[in-house]
Order: C-alpha cells, then structure tokens, then sequence
C-alpha cells in the first residue's frame, strides 16, 4: 500500500493522470457536441414533419367543411323557393339527399316550431341543440353552423352542420345535416402516416370532435388537461406536456379554421429520438476506443517525460547531501536542460543568500549596539549631573537620592548584560527612570500618562524600544511647551491572537510632510537630521527611531516595526507593532 502511495506521487503517475484526463476531455466533448448537434437535427425534422402534416390535415378538413357547406347552401335556396309544407320540403330533400355524400348521415329540415321534415322520420335531435341553431340563425346569415357531437339513438356518434332557410328577411327554418364522425376521423386520421402522433380536433367550446389517439390511456388522461390549459390560452405553436409518469411529449397547436376548429398534435419525445438510440450505442463504441488510445499515449508521453526528470533527481540528491559546490550536468537540449541550468543558478543564489544572511547577523549586532549608544550617551549623562548639580544649588537636596536612585537603574537596565528581548513589565520600569531623569531637567513641563493593559505587561519586546521613540517626543516639540502643558501618553492593546501595538502619542509640533517620508527610510544619513536642526526646524531624531523599526524588522520580519501618524502643530503618535509571544529571559547584570 506504502508502494502504491509512493508511486501516485511520482510525476510520471501525474502526468499519466493529467494526459488521459486531457485526451478524454477533448474526446468526451467532441461525442458530446455531436451527440447534442444529431439530437437537435433529429428533434427538428420530426417537429418539422408534424408541421407539414397538422397543415396537410388543416388543409383537407377546410375543405371538407367547404364540399359541405356549398351543397347545403344550394338546398337552402330551393328550400326557400317551396311553400314550406311537409310535402314540398321532404320532395326537394328526396332530390338532394345524396349532395353531401358519403359523410352526411341523412339531411333534415327543421321548421320554427322545432318541427322536422325529412325523408325518413328518424332524426331525434336534443332540444338544447335546436335552441342553440336558432340563435345562431338569428345572429348568422351565412355561416355554416355544427353542435355537437353526441350520441344519437340510431345514428351513433353524429355532428349536425346547418345552414339557415331565408325568404327575404324573415327565417323559414333551417336546413341541417348529420355527418358521420367516424368516416370523417378515418380521412383526416389517414393523413397522418407517423404510428406515434396522436391527433385531436377540438371544437370553439374546447370539445373533441375527431381523435386519432397513440398513447395509453393513463398517459392520455393526464396529457388531455394540459391540452384544453394551451387552447384556452390561445397558445400556437410548439409547447411540452408532461405525463403522470414522467414521460415527456411535445404538442404541436394550429391556427383556427373557418369553424374556430382547432388541431392538436402530440408525439413522445423518445419516439422523436428513437434513432438516437442506435446513434448512442456507436457513440459508447467509439468512447471506449478513445479511452484504450487514451491511456497507451498517455503512458508512453509520461514516461518520455519523466525520464529526464528522474536523472535531474538524482543528481539534486547527492547536492542535498550538502556539497553545494556540485552542479547539474544533464545532455538534453530541450526544456530539461533550461530547468537543470536554473537550477544551478539558483544554487549559486543560495550562496549569495547565506553569504547575505551571515552579513544580516553582523549588522543585527551592530545595531543592538547602536541602539545602546544611541539611548545612554555621555551627553545625557552630563545634562543628568548638570540637573543633580542645579538640585544642589536650590537646596533641594532631598531629591538627590532620588535622582541618583533613577540614574543607576536606568544604566542597570540599559547596559546590563542579559538577552536583547525582556518583557513589556520591565521596558516600561526602565522608561519610567528615564521620564523621572527628563522631568527633573525640564522642571516637569510635561507629564507622561501609562495606558497599557496589564495582560499585554508578559508579552516580549526588543530591550531599549520605548526609550528612543519618547526621547523624539520630547526634543520633538514637549520641551518648547509651558510648564504642564506637554503630555506624553504611553499605551498598547492587543489586536488579535498573534499581534500586539503600543502607541507613544504626544501633543507636540507634529512633523513636516517633507520630514515625515524620510524618518524611517535607510537611505536618510543623520547628518539630515543634523542639519535641520542647525537650521533651527524641530527635530525629529530619525537616527533613533529607524534604529528601533529596523531591530523590530530584523527581531521579528518585515510585518513589524514602526508606523507614524503625525498632524503639524497638533502632535504625533508612533505606533509599534511586534507579535504576541509572551516568556521573555530574564535580563542579566
């Protein structure tokens, strides 16, 4: 098992992987596009064929109606001609009784008093239908009527068409044949070669008239709905139907006739693709061919690959032993050979990087001790006697313990020997010998508030890290204040798992734009700094804060260090972010 998973991580099993997902991609979707391309064409010629059919259908049913409306007409005319008695009606329907010939079942007449005259007395036609004759007769002159169909006694399944008997303006009764419904659907249903489509023909109530139905008649009684749902809405064209069983069918709806007739065509969409059947079947053959090609190319092109690779390994494993002065030598022309040259240059570059790294360690040690200069030098120490001597001459000699006292912790902490980190509890003790000896000099013109959360006071921090960036807040501007207006506000807070910000905010002059840029950037020399200030602009010392931001870079990388936030004339805050590590050592004496 170890071998196996040994063997899916070679790049030789990855790039077989990768070959044969490749040529199965492009194979899959060349059958899949033309797969989907067939089945559209199909789809569209039998839709097509539906359509030239329900025409054909449309076409020979208008003029049916016509070869019927027409005879009827002319009878209607001798009708009118007669003295309308029972003699003189059924002697002219004797005459003309074969004129509608062979769908009329016997043709009749039926007087305003619902009386009817025929030629053999058979007929017996519902009441409600004769109602519904006469009201048309009295809103129509001319068009031709129908009801129905029903079930008559002796004729069977019969739909009467009629025409209405004038003489001038007045109704003399209307003339009404029975068509066999039968005979009718057999002509209109043989024009329909397709053994899967079903027709119906509906009348304007939404009835069927004629069916030629090709379904089951579960499937049937659930399509039926959603037929009359689309001829209510007067939809045309094509649109789906869904069975109870989840078949799927497409309806094809025509146009109106001259009777508001409409017809209605629907197939299975699996007999629309029953061809694709076949089609699939060759398609699964030619993927299971891809497939075999797939995976003999694939094979044969991974281990072309990797046959270089694996000799570039090898050679890397006897370099990683740790002789960095060997250097790729592969025969190749090709990509390879470029990979082993970079190869070789990066080797070269990790020199440069350890060479590089070792001369980063000198520098960090160097400025550890620029950072100790910088804060305790002699000249602070002679402003701190000078102040010890002023206590002296104001007699205020009671202080002087207390300086003395100050004085010595603070160059205990400062140049004890010990580890460059200490805790936050200890950077802020020493800060505070150093605010206590500054407060003396300048006879307390400002005041310096702590707002440090005391769970942030284990956290390690770079020793000598406060000290520097309050020295700049008070050369900055604090000491040109009144007595008492200067204020320093030490304070941090932590901002997440992994991070930690002190703050030192002062309400000093601020910092000039142009003076801002180069505080914390390298390539600014002291002798900047120096020479603003003997041009008399507050200085800002930007040797002691780029000392700190680059210890807190090289300490604990680039996201740390220092950032400023300064307003001119209203103050400047320096924020210092360093992580959240708590267990300094102990500092050493």
């Amino acid at each position: 098992m170890r071998k196996l998973l040994l063997f899916m991580h070679k790049i030789r099993f990855k790039m077989f992987v990768i070959i044969l997902a490749c040529m199965l991609t492009v194979a899959l979707s060349i059958s899949l596009i033309a797969y989907r391309y067939i089945t559209d064409l199909l789809t569209e010629k039998q839709m097509s064929q539906m359509k030239s059919y329900s025409d054909r259908q449309s076409e020979q049913l208008e003029r049916i109606l016509s070869d019927i409306k027409a005879p009827l007409g002319q009878l209607a005319g001798k009708l009118s001609e007669t003295d309308q008695s029972r003699e003189g009606v059924t002697s002219v329907l004797r005459m003309y009784q074969y004129s509608v010939y062979p769908f009329s079942r016997g043709m009749y007449f039926i007087a305003p008093d619902h009386s009817i005259y025929e030629t053999v007395q058979t007929t017996v036609l519902p009441e409600p239908f004769m109602e519904k004759l006469f009201n048309g007769a009295r809103t129509s002159w001319t068009s031709l009527q129908t009801a129905g169909p029903y079930q008559s006694e002796n004729k069977g399944l019969v739909l009467t068409m009629a025409v209405t008997v004038y003489r001038g303006m007045e109704i003399q009764g209307i003339l009404a044949a029975d068509i066999d419904l039968l005979a009718l659907n057999e002509l209109i249903a043989g024009m329909n070669p397709s053994p899967t489509t079903s027709i119906l023909l509906f009348n304007p109530e939404i009835q069927p008239i004629l069916s030629s139905v090709k379904v089951r008649q579960d499937e049937y009684s659930g399509l039926f709905p959603q037929i009359q749902h689309y001829l209510q809405q007067d939809a045309g064209g094509f649109h789906p139907l869904y069975a109870e069983n989840g078949g799927e069918f497409v309806a094809l709806f025509g146009s109106p006739n001259s009777q508001d007739w409409r017809l209605a065509s629907f197939v299975g969409k699996q007999d629309i693709l029953a061809p694709v059947t076949q089609l699939r079947a060759y398609a699964i053959y030619l993927v299971l061919f891809f497939i075999l090609l797939s995976l003999v190319i694939s094979f044969f092109l991974a281990r072309y690959i990797d046959g270089p690779i694996s000799g570039l390994i090898l050679q890397m494993r006897r370099i990683q032993k740790g002789n960095l002065g060997l250097r790729v030598q592969l025969k190749r022309k090709d990509e390879f050979r470029t990979l082993a040259d970079s190869f070789n240059v990066m080797l070269d570059h990790i020199g440069e990087l350890i060479d590089d790294k070792l001369r980063i360690e000198k520098m960090k040690k160097q400025y550890e001790f620029r950072a100790l200069q910088a804060q305790i030098n002699p000249h602070f120490l002679y402003n701190t006697l000078n102040s010890i001597n002023a206590l002296v001459d104001l007699k205020r000699t009671d202080e002087i313990a207390k300086v003395l006292h100050a004085l010595v912790n603070l160059l205990d902490y400062s140049m004890g020997k010990g580890e460059a980190l200490t805790s936050l509890r200890n950077e802020l003790q020493g800060l505070k010998y150093y605010v206590f000896l500054q407060q003396i000099r300048y006879q307390n013109k400002f005041e310096v508030h702590y707002n440090v959360d005391d769970e942030l006071l284990d956290y390690s921090l770079l020793k000598l890290t406060l000290q520097p960036i309050v020295e700049n807040a008070i050369f900055h501007g604090i000491k040109e204040k009144r007595r008492g207006d200067g204020q320093i506000i030490v304070g941090g807070k932590q901002i997440n798992s992994r991070l930690v910000q002190l703050y030192v905010a002062d309400n000093g002059t601020g910092i000039a734009p142009d003076r801002l840029a180069g505080l914390l950037d390298p390539s600014t020399t002291d002798s900047d700094s120096d020479a603003d200030a003997d041009a008399g602009l507050p200085r800002y010392s930007s040797m002691g804060l780029r000392n700190v931001h680059e210890r807190l870079q090289l300490q604990f990388g680039d996201a740390y260090g220092l950032k400023i936030e300064t307003t001119e004339g209203a103050g400047t805050t320096i924020i210092i972010s360093f992580p959240a590590v708590k267990g300094a050592p102990a500092d050493g004496h």
